[in-house]
């Protein structure tokens, strides 16, 4: 009878936490559709489904009714940790402090704000504030899919479920593009007429959220390949039979799918960081991989995404367009360079302590005179300099610690003799990371919310499934797979 119970109370436990991982996914693939969850009610709406869906696992949690282990809190006690440091700092900057210490700490802030004698350090407390709800809603996804992330078939699930998203957004661009219909979410377009964007508002945006979907989509690619030394037998007019009716064909015309999105977004450093950093990340898994998966098998799956995406596909949308775009010195680029010049005097004046969170298009102006002829910049098209100004170095450099971290960790994961499934989420993360170094220097990416939503859902593959046992002597040994549950 207690076994009985047992097993009991373990599938209830189980169909609890499943249920919490599919409204994790739906909130997953609600982000992009208002407009890439970019207007302020769609921010708003992102963050109060991530905190009820928090609020479930905490309940769960204080119930003992999640698959969560002790390793799991070791691991995220860093990342987990510098994210939280970051939204701390943000809310300090909304604080009103005296005026002489704000002068200490921001002599430029101290000098701009008005008469009193309590003052913020952040020039735009609101914005700040709203910047703050954004800086949550991240840090809660990222910890929320680490800790229901314990099992191997969820890992493929979230990889599956960014996949179809991305999917969807690349036929809905098309379609939209190619009849004519334009028209985004529920509303006639008023921008980027003519171009795909899918949901989102600007073309940059989707072609970034695809870029990250296409990561996934390889990486799936890269979990299903067969073992070492079976290049031949792929090759084979049986085998190729019966990949059209697998899984893997559905996958590679999905990438088709995405890629065809992508070119007609006509998104010159969209198309570019794609194609680097599919060839950097999958350099990385060729070079350090000791999976079960042959460096040859990896090549020829690389070799082909470049050829069929690039050469035919390409060639049929328009990729020359692109190519046209990515050569030209438009007028767009050197205001682009203008505003990122006087970005870096904005800040220069805030390094330590930055203006505020969200405050960069109420200080801009101040730093951009009459040079950009009226224009109006809601953002610095430059993630890294935007960020840095808003929060201050310091932040900024906790924030990009936590990027490199995710890095290192799958470094380890790659270098080892671990499973394909363990390659494939390996080689998501180094894409999406190498795509975000490429595409972050000339857009703002990371102020979306369903992009950087996305993302950070994509960084928590980097630390599930894994830790790291040490010997007798207190010396760390080679990395293995492990699951908090079985998988």
């Amino acid at each position: 009878m207690s076994e009985i119970i047992e097993v009991s109370g373990s599938s209830r436990k189980s169909r609890q936490e499943s249920w919490l991982f599919a409204c994790m996914l739906i909130v997953l693939a609600w982000a992009p559709l208002p407009f890439g969850s970019s207007r302020p009610w769609g921010a708003a709406l992102l963050f109060l489904l991530t905190a009820v869906v928090l609020l479930w696992w905490l309940l769960l949690f204080m119930a003992g009714r999640t698959g969560i282990k002790h390793q799991v809190w070791r691991k995220l006690r860093l990342p987990l940790g510098l994210l939280l440091v970051v939204q701390l700092w943000v809310f300090f900057q909304t604080l009103p402090l005296p005026r002489s210490l704000v002068a200490i700490l921001s002599p430029k802030a101290a000098a701009l704000h008005l008469p009193g004698n309590w003052v913020p350090i952040s020039l735009d407390p609101e914005q700040t504030r709203f910047y703050l709800m954004q800086g949550l809603t991240y840090t809660a996804a990222f910890f929320l899919f680490v800790a229901i992330l314990n099992t191997k078939k969820r890992i493929g699930i979230i990889l599956w479920t960014v996949t179809l998203c991305g999917t969807f957004q690349a036929i809905f661009g098309s379609l939209m593009t190619l009849s004519g219909i334009e028209f985004g979410f529920f509303v006639e377009k008023y921008t980027g007429i003519g171009l795909a964007t899918g949901t989102f508002i600007n073309r940059n945006h989707l072609a970034g959220f695809l870029v990250m979907c296409l990561s996934a989509g390889i990486g799936l690619m890269i979990s299903r390949m067969g073992v070492a030394g079976r290049l031949q037998s792929m090759l084979g007019f049986k085998s190729i039979l019966r990949l059209v009716y697998t899984e893997k064909f559905l996958l590679r015309l999905m990438m088709v799918v995405m890629v065809v999105g992508l070119v007609l977004t006509r998104s010159r450093m969209g198309n570019t960081s794609f194609f680097f950093s599919l060839a950097l990340a999958s350099t990385i898994a060729v070079a350090g991989s000791r999976a079960q998966v042959s460096r040859t098998m990896l090549i020829f799956l690389f070799g082909s995404l470049f050829l069929v995406d690039l050469l035919i596909v390409g060639q049929r949308f328009g990729v020359e367009q692109v190519a046209e775009r990515i050569m030209q010195t438009s007028a767009e680029t050197e205001s682009r360079d203008e505003v990122s010049r006087f970005s870096l005097s904005l800040l220069m004046d805030y390094l330590w302590t930055g203006s505020g969170g969200g405050s960069y298009y109420t200080i801009f102006p101040h730093y951009s005179q009459q040079v950009l002829q009226g224009d109006y910049y809601t953002h610095a098209h430059n993630d890294f300099v935007e960020l840095a100004a808003n929060l201050g170095l310091p932040a900024f450099l906790m924030l990009a610690g936590f990027v490199f971290l995710s890095f290192r960790n799958t470094l380890f994961i790659e270098k080892q003799r671990v499973e394909r499934s363990d390659l494939g989420r390996a080689f998501v993360v180094h894409m999406a990371i190498c795509w975000l170094g490429f595409h972050s220097v000339v857009d703002f990416n990371m102020h979306i919310p369903a992009n950087a939503y996305t993302f950070v859902s994509l960084m928590a593959l980097a630390w599930v499934g894994v830790k790291r046992p040490v010997a007798a002597n207190g010396v760390p040994v080679t990395w293995t797979p492990h699951f908090g549950i079985n998988s």
